[in-house]
């Protein structure tokens, strides 16, 4: 989260999202096989790494328009479905940009695209990206979409567990952290004990639910 704390942070200043330091990195991690003076084969004529160049495109198809990035096609492009025609990066080719990348881009166009010494005008406070944009799993949900509720977690069922002595006992296994398994015993009190003091058996069980665990449910 430290780019959204970042655009958090630059909400209380006077000066916005520049294009070098914010933004560029950002591109050069996701999009610079196709959109730079390096890459093999450019796409579509547009180099996201030359500044001058790529202000200067800002107007053609209204590729960034400063202010409004809803109208922006380069936004547009970054939130389309995967399969459609248009959606950046195509399908295979690379990584797509993550929910904090996303939020940043619309935020610097939504400032104004800083790039260079050039600055447009700033978008209205109620287009503010932070206010509109929703995400699930990683993607954008469309006006009036809502994420669906999470699934409740099962509750933990009564297993045995035997430690690396072969001690074994009867409890309901509640989470994995900093190298503990937390426990409920039978009558509701709940122990921590050492992973690497369990039996093998016992180990890779404890993987099995903490990687359960860690699935997103929707």
């Amino acid at each position: 989260m430290k780019i959204l704390f970042f655009l958090a942070l630059m909400a209380t200043q006077s000066f916005a999202l520049d294009y070098e330091r914010d933004i560029l990195p950002i591109f050069e991690k996701k999009c610079f096989d196709c959109h730079s003076a390096e890459a093999k084969k450019l796409k579509g004529g547009l180099k996201l790494d030359d500044e001058e160049h790529f202000f200067n495109r800002f107007a053609k198809n209204d590729v960034v328009i400063p202010g409004d990035w809803d109208a922006s096609y380069l936004f547009v492009t970054l939130v389309m479905p995967l399969k459609e025609d248009g959606a950046m990066p195509p399908d295979g080719k690379g990584d797509r940009l993550n929910e904090e990348e996303i939020m940043a881009v619309a935020q610097w166009i939504h400032e104004g695209a800083k790039i260079g010494k050039e600055k447009g005008e700033e978008g209205s406070e109620e287009m503010e990206p932070s206010k509109i944009l929703k995400f699930h799993n990683g993607l954008l949900l469309k006006d009036g979409d809502e994420a669906p509720p999470e699934e409740a977690k099962p509750e933990p069922e009564w297993e045995d567990w035997t430690n690396s002595e072969g001690k074994k006992i009867t409890a309901k296994y509640k989470k994995l952290a900093n190298g503990k398994v937390s426990f409920e015993l039978e009558g509701g009190k709940n122990v921590d004990y050492p992973f690497e003091q369990l039996s093998e058996e016992s180990q890779l069980r404890i993987k099995q639910l903490a990687d359960e665990d860690a699935i997103p449910r929707s």
